[in-house]
C-alpha cells in the first residue's frame, strides 16, 4: 500500500510541474540556454569553456533533447520537469537508506513534491533541478555503500562465510563505483557540488577515523582520487570561468546569517512570496531545524551529523567565496535543498509516531504550513503579475510579428536574450549599447540603421536597468518618426519610421523659426490628430524653447494642444546641431467634431514670449504662429 503512496506522490509532482508549464514566456536565462545549446557542437563546447559559468553536462544533454524534441517553451521546460519529478523517488530512496523508515521517506518525498521552490525550478530551463537530482542519486549510492561498509560482519571461519564476505565486498565496491559516477555527473552539472562533496568527505573522515575503519577510509580515499583524476582536467584546462566569472545579478559580502536565513526561507516558501514572509518564517524554521537535529542526534548522531554537515559546509563555503566576488544567489545552494526537506521530514515523522495531543497539534500546524505555503507561493507564481516568471516577451513578439514588414529591424538597449529567441527567426534583432553606458562609438551604428532600414522596432530598458541616460531612445525620438507605442506589463515596444519610409509623406514648408527651419510637416487626420514636424537647425540655439501645436476653432479658441520640448521632450533646442534634421511628433485629441485650424510655433517657456516666425519668403507670421492647414474631424 505504501508503494502506491509513493506512486501517488510522483504523479502529484508531475501534475503540479506540468500545470501551466508554458503559460509564461521564457525568461532571459532560459532563452539564452535554449539558443546556446543550438550552436554547433564545436561552438557549444567553446562557449561552455569561455562563456557559460556552468559545467557542460546539462548543456550537452539539453542539446540532444532539443535535437530530438524541439525548442518550444513546453518541450524545453519538460527537460527540467523530468529531473524535478525524479527527485521525488530519489529523496524517498535516500531517506529509506539513511533511516530505514517508510514514514520519513514518504514525508520527505511529499515535501519535495509540493515544494514551490522546486516546482518553480522544475519549470525553468536551467540546471537548478538537474543538479540536486543527480546529487541525490549520488547520495543514494553513497548511503548504500556506507551502510554496508560500516556493518560489522563476523570474521570468516568457513569457506562459505569467506565467499559471502568477498561477495558483499565486491558488491559494495560496485556501489562505490556508482557513487563516483553519479557524483561526477553532479559535479559536471554545477561547480558548487564540490561543497557537498567536501561535506561528505568531512563526514566519512570523521566516522571512519573514530571507528578505526582504515580499510573503509582507504577505499573512500581511492574513490576521491578517481573523482579528482576525472574532474581536474576540466577545471584546470577545460574552462577559465571558475576564476574569472562574476554574476551581475548575484550579491557580494552578504553576511553568513543572511546567506543561511535567505536560503532557508527560499527553499521552504519560495521566492514567489513577499519578502515580509521570509522575515516572518526564517526564525521559526531555523529553531525547528535545530530542534529536529538535536532530537535526531540523541537517537542517531551519525545521521544528525551528516545532515548538519550537508547544510552547513556548502552554506559556509558559499559565504566565504562570495566575500570577494558577487557569487551569492539562493539558487546557487539548491543542491542542498533536499537536506532541509529530510530534516523536516524527520521532525514530522516524529510527530506522527507520537500520539499525544500536543504532537497532533504540531502535526496539523506543520501540514497546514507546508501545504499552505505551497499553494500560496504556487498561486502567486502563476497568477500574480508581481511574481511572474518573465515579462510578456511572447505577447510583445506576437505584436511585432503581426505588424512587421520587409525592411524592419528590432533594437533593444539592454542585454536581454528573450527577444532573440522569440523574434530572430522573423526579423533581425540587435542590442545597443553593447555595454551599460552608451558611448560615441554606438551612434554611427544607429545612424546606419536609420539609413538602411525602413522601420525600427525599439524595446526600451526599464529606467536605470541599462543605457541609464536612455540615449538610444533619445536618438530615435528625434531622428525617426514614432508611430506606435504600447506597454505590455513591464515592457514597452515602440515603432519608428526612418527617413526612407517617411520622406515621401513630407509636405514642404521651409518656415523660419528663430535659428531653426520648419522644413515640412505631415498630418494623419483622425481623433487624435497626429502631427509630425520636421525641423532643421541652422545655427546653434542658446535657449531651450518649447514647441506649441494647437487646434483652434472658428472663434480662435484653442480646443486641443500640446506644448513641450521637441521629440517627446528628449531633445531640447539647445542640443540641436547646425544642419541636423529633427523629427517631432504630437497627438491632439478633441472632444467634439468640427473644423479646426492647426497652428504651430515656438516660445520661451520662462517668459512665454514667442520666437519670431517667417514664411519661406521672409514674411513674418501674425502672432509668430504658423498656420499649417484646416482639419475637419467628423
Amino acid at each position: 500500500m505504501k508503494k502506491f503512496w509513493l506512486l501517488g506522490l510522483i504523479l502529484l509532482a508531475f501534475v503540479v510541474r506540468m500545470y501551466r508549464l508554458d503559460a509564461f514566456a521564457l525568461r532571459g536565462d532560459e532563452s539564452f540556454t535554449v539558443l546556446f545549446v543550438q550552436r554547433t557542437w564545436e561552438g557549444l563546447w567553446r562557449g561552455i569553456s569561455t562563456i557559460e559559468p556552468n559545467p557542460p553536462l546539462m548543456y550537452l544533454a539539453l542539446r540532444v533533447w532539443v535535437a530530438i524534441a524541439g525548442t518550444s517553451e513546453f518541450v524545453t521546460r519538460h527537460f527540467s520537469v523530468f529531473f524535478g519529478m525524479l527527485g521525488v523517488p530519489l529523496i524517498y530512496r535516500l531517506a529509506r537508506e539513511m533511516f530505514k523508515s517508510q514514514t520519513i521517506a514518504l514525508t520527505a518525498a511529499a515535501l519535495i513534491a509540493i515544494n514551490p521552490y522546486q516546482i518553480w525550478h522544475s519549470q525553468d530551463v536551467r540546471n537548478y533541478t538537474m543538479w540536486p537530482t543527480l546529487s541525490l542519486l549520488a547520495l543514494v549510492f553513497f548511503w548504500q555503500w556506507w551502510r554496508k561498509e560500516t556493518t560489522d560482519y563476523r570474521l570468516p571461519t568457513t569457506d562459505y562465510r569467506l565467499a559471502t564476505n568477498n561477495y558483499r565486498l565486491t558488491t559494495n565496491n560496485y556501489r562505490l563505483i556508482l557513487y563516483v559516477a553519479a557524483t561526477l555527473a553532479s559535479l559536471y552539472t554545477h561547480y558548487y557540488d564540490v561543497f557537498i562533496l567536501a561535506a561528505l568527505n568531512l563526514f566519512v573522515l570523521t566516522f571512519a577515523s573514530v571507528a578505526r575503519r582504515w580499510q573503509t577510509l582507504v577505499r573512500w580515499i581511492g574513490a576521491q582520487a578517481a573523482l579528482v583524476l576525472l574532474y581536474a582536467p576540466w577545471v584546470l584546462v577545460g574552462t577559465n570561468r571558475i576564476t574569472t566569472y562574476n554574476e551581475a545579478s548575484a550579491e557580494q559580502s552578504v553576511s553568513l546569517l543572511d546567506v543561511f536565513s535567505r536560503t532557508l526561507a527560499a527553499f521552504i516558501v519560495s521566492e514567489t512570496v513577499p519578502r515580509d514572509v521570509w522575515s516572518m518564517v526564517w526564525l521559526p524554521l531555523s529553531l525547528a531545524l535545530v530542534a529536529i537535529l538535536v532530537y535526531l542526534a540523541k537517537r542517531n548522531h551519525e545521521r544528525a551529523l551528516f545532515l548538519a554537515l550537508y547544510i552547513a559546509v556548502p552554506t559556509l563555503a558559499l559565504y566565504i567565496i562570495s566575500m570577494g566576488r558577487p557569487l551569492f544567489l539562493e539558487r546557487y545552494l539548491n543542491g542542498i535543498a533536499p537536506a532541509y526537506y529530510l530534516v523536516f521530514a524527520v521532525g514530522i515523522a516524529a510527530l506522527i509516531q507520537r500520539r499525544t495531543s500536543l504532537a497532533k497539534v504540531g502535526l496539523i500546524v506543520a501540514a497546514l504550513f507546508f501545504i499552505g505555503t505551497s499553494v500560496y507561493a504556487t498561486w502567486n507564481a502563476n497568477f500574480d503579475p508581481a511574481f511572474a516568471k518573465a515579462p510578456l516577451w511572447r505577447e510583445m513578439a506576437q505584436t511585432i510579428i503581426a505588424q512587421m514588414r520587409p525592411g524592419d529591424l528590432v533594437v533593444q538597449n539592454f542585454t536581454e536574450v528573450s527577444p532573440y529567441y522569440y523574434l530572430n527567426p522573423y526579423v533581425p534583432v540587435f542590442t545597443l549599447p553593447k555595454d551599460y553606458w552608451f558611448t560615441p562609438a554606438d551612434e554611427p551604428l544607429l545612424r546606419q540603421w536609420t539609413t538602411e532600414y525602413r522601420r525600427i522596432w525599439f524595446i526600451p530598458a526599464q529606467p536605470n536597468q541599462w543605457d541609464p541616460d536612455q540615449q538610444v531612445e533619445k536618438f530615435l525620438a528625434h531622428h525617426a518618426e514614432r508611430v506606435f507605442e504600447r506597454r505590455m506589463g513591464t515592457l514597452r515596444v515602440q515603432l519608428y519610421l526612418t527617413p526612407r519610409e517617411f520622406a515621401a509623406k513630407i509636405n514642404p514648408l521651409n518656415a523660419r523659426v528663430g535659428n531653426a527651419t520648419l522644413t515640412g510637416y505631415h498630418i494623419e487626420r483622425g481623433n487624435p490628430v497626429r502631427v509630425v514636424l520636421y525641423w532643421r537647425a541652422e545655427q546653434p540655439i542658446t535657449q531651450a524653447y518649447s514647441v506649441f501645436v494647437h487646434l483652434a476653432d472658428a472663434h480662435n479658441q484653442i480646443v486641443a494642444q500640446q506644448d513641450r520640448a521637441p521629440a517627446f521632450g528628449w531633445y531640447p533646442t539647445t542640443e540641436w546641431q547646425p544642419g541636423e534634421s529633427i523629427v517631432d511628433v504630437y497627438e491632439l485629441t478633441v472632444d467634439a467634431p468640427g473644423t479646426f485650424t492647426l497652428i504651430v510655433g515656438m516660445y520661451d517657456p520662462n517668459t512665454l514670449e514667442r520666437v519670431p516666425a517667417f514664411d519661406a519668403n521672409g514674411t513674418r507670421f501674425t502672432d509668430d504662429r504658423i498656420v499649417l492647414t484646416q482639419i475637419t474631424i467628423p
